[in-house]
This record gives C-alpha cells, structure tokens and sequence, in this order.
C-alpha cells in the first residue's frame, strides 16, 4: 500500500521567525503589538518552550515545560504558530519550506529572524556521534532521556562515567549525575583547563565544588577518538561504561544550505543590525548568529544574549519599516550562574562579561540562579501582554563609526583572501 501523497499549501508573511528559543520567541513577541499590523508566523519544531539552561536537570528526571503550549501562549496576539520543522530555505526568493503533520508548507516572507539555535557538534571526532550521549530532547538513541535510562539502569552497581568538556555544560552535566548517583566515578575530560572558562577566580570556585563531589577533572588533554567502552585522547585511553559529549556546538545547516555566509560552526554572519551580510532580508540571532562589529560585552552563547538579540532584531524591522535607524546592536552582561549539583557558583560581569566583585558560592549561588532562569519566563510572559517592555541596558555602547570600521576591516580581508 503506497504512501498518501505530500500535500503543499502556500501562504505569505510580513515576518517570518524560524525558532522558538530565547531569542525567537522574545522576537516573535516583540513584534506582536496590534498597531504595527504585522502577518507574523512563528516556526518551531516543538510544541513547548525548552529551557535549554535547564537541560542537565533532565538527566535525573524528566522537566516539565514552563510554557507547555507556545500556541497557547501566543494566541490573539496575531502571531500563527506552525508547528513543524524547517527544511528548506530559499534567501533568495524569500521561501521556507516546512514539514510538518506528514506535509509540506511552503511560505513566503518579507523579511524572516533565523533562530535556529545550535547542537552540540559530534561530527568532528570519529565515535561522538555513535558512542556518546549528549543533551538533546526527543527519543534518539544518544538522548537525554536515553542518558537517564542508561543511569537508572546502571544506578545498582558503580558505574564509569566520562563527560568531555570542561566548560559550563561540561562541569553542570558531570555534577548532576556525581550528585544523583554518587556511586558514579566521574570523570570530566578537557582540552584546557576544567572550570577554565570565567577567569582564574571563577575556576577556583567551580573546581573546588567538583573536587567537594569527588569529580576527576582530567585537564588539558584532546579527545581523538570515541569506542564503544573507552575515549582515546592524546595522552591516554580512559575506559568507561557511559560517555556523554558536552563541548563544541553548531548550528543547524539550514543556512549554510541556503547561501547564507557562515561561519565553520554554521553560524550566519550579521552586521552591527544582526542581518545577514549575504542576505540582508534575513537577520539572525541567538546561537545563530556571528556578530562582525563588535557587540558591547562579548557575544557569548547564553540565555541573555539570546533574549537581548531577539528583541533587537524585532526593533530593527520596525524601525525599517519606519525608515529610521538604529544604533548597532549592542548590550552588557550582568552575571552568570553555574550549577553544579545541588549547589553552584555565581558571579557578577558587568558590563563585559568578566567576572568582577564578589563570587556567590554553594546553596545560595544555586538559589540565585535558579530564580534568573524562572525570570526569565516571566518576561517573555510579559513581553507577550505589553510588547516592547523588555530593556536591556548597553544598547548604545557602539557607535556607527565603530561598527562601520568593522565592517570595512571584514570586507578588505575578504578581498585580500579572493585576490
């Protein structure tokens, strides 16, 4: 019995946001007040928001969604919600097309924010991809839930673990399974230092919490390859019962397919208004997106930065549509927090992302950043009632002086390079 045929239908929007992240739906929101009249879509492959900072927590037990329907969330706003996932894109002609129920759709746009996020890149050590387990959602094999399956399994007999990866992903993944099963002996590999990622003060803290645990932090050593019981890295081979990958990231190739230019991670390569160097039709944000002007504090993969360049990226087309300007994209960092098991190490950063001040340690470091992640939900529920509310401070650090500079510095080396 052969299959139904794929239907295509074909509509037309104003904006087309493609991701439902921080930054996309910050977007999406912002660009919903009824007086701009706006044909907005907004593209995500889930039905429910995912708190990507919240990830490490699922691999004890499931998480439930703070926003458990983003169609609920944005219904009467005048924003659609299509749920599916985005296989095509033409930045040429302004087409998207997406699967989703067993069809294709295929939609034209004005102008669309590429949201799409990133993935913890596995492709470029033979065996990740295979072999080990990584923080992502869905039922695949190298899941998050298959990763706390596998734990649950194992949590009657000691069991070897190995996390690459000794930045904040790396450092939240091994303490929160040495935390749930303390019978673990963990094992945190890194190509620098473990905890090496905020300064020599911050990893101090981090790695004395990991010590506290009773992490093995294995520094300064490349993984080359990934079998099915052990790691090979440069200096030796560890073996082990459960391996999860946590360093690397890349975006999906949806733009690199599409002729956008990116960067070696799949990222799109913006100006100082976050649209496309190639395409300026398109703007990016969040993961995304590869800054060329400079931004401020560092544009550094976070749940803020997300935010601030999905509210900035909605501002810009209105102000297109205005016919006014903008200043350069451009904020500044308040702090970052980092869980490591039950407790944590936070830190002030203002405005460029160094840490500064004090450092908030144990329980109370883990409360703070806890309270920043459910905050964060709360304004997007708000962005979602009064659009436009969000504000960030450091919008106005760079100067059009000093992002076109940048700008002439990319394009003469891009000339050089094809000379």
């Amino acid at each position: 019995m052969s299959e139904a045929p794929t239907r295509t239908t074909f509509s037309s929007y104003d904006v087309v946001v493609l991701g439902a992240g921080y930054a996309g739906l910050m977007a999406a929101l912002r660009l919903g007040r009824r007086k701009w009249h706006l044909r907005i879509a907004l593209v995500n492959a889930r039905e429910e928001f995912l708190e990507r900072v919240r990830l490490q927590e699922s691999i004890v037990a499931a998480v439930a969604s703070r926003i458990p329907s983003i169609a609920e969330l944005v219904a009467g706003t005048g924003i659609d919600f299509i749920r599916g996932t985005v296989i095509w894109l033409d930045a040429e002609h302004r087409r998207i097309r997406i699967a989703t129920d067993g069809q294709e759709r295929e939609i034209a746009f004005d102008q669309a924010i590429y949201a799409l996020g990133s993935n913890i890149d596995v492709d470029n050590v033979p065996g990740a991809g295979e072999y080990a387990y990584r923080l992502e959602t869905g039922d695949a094999p190298r899941s998050v839930a298959a990763l706390r399956l596998k734990l649950q399994q194992s949590a009657d007999r000691p069991v070897r673990v190995v996390t690459v990866g000794g930045s904040e992903t790396g450092v939240e993944i091994a303490s929160e399974i040495k935390t749930a099963w303390p019978r673990a002996e963990m094992a945190l590999v890194s190509s620098s230092r473990c905890g090496g990622f905020k300064g020599l003060r911050v990893e101090k803290a981090v790695r004395t919490e990991l010590n506290r645990l009773g992490v093995t932090m294995i520094d300064g050593e490349v993984v080359t390859e990934v079998r099915s019981t052990e790691i090979q890295t440069e200096a030796r081979v560890l073996a082990y019962d459960i391996c999860v990958w946590a360093t690397g990231l890349r975006s999906a190739p949806i733009a690199r397919d599409a002729g956008l230019a990116t960067d070696s991670q799949g990222r799109a390569f913006v100006g100082p208004n976050l649209r496309s160097i190639s395409h300026p039709c398109i703007l990016a944000v969040g993961d995304a997106a590869h800054p060329i002007a400079p931004t401020g504090a560092v544009y550094r993969l976070s749940a803020f930065t997300a935010a601030v360049s999905g509210a900035y990226a909605a501002d810009e087309i209105i102000a297109k549509r205005a016919k006014r300007q903008l200043h350069p994209f451009s904020y500044s960092a308040f702090g970052q927090g980092v869980a490591i098991g039950r407790r944590g190490v936070g830190f002030f950063s203002y405005p460029d992302d160094k840490q500064s001040l004090f450092i908030l340690k144990g329980r109370t470091a883990r409360r703070v950043r806890n309270f920043f992640v459910a905050f964060f939900i709360h304004v997007l529920r708000v962005e979602r009632r009064f659009p436009g509310f969000f504000f960030w401070p450091g919008r106005r650090r760079v100067s059009w002086d000093q992002a076109n500079d940048a700008l002439q510095k990319v394009e003469t080396a891009q000339k050089v390079r094809t000379a």
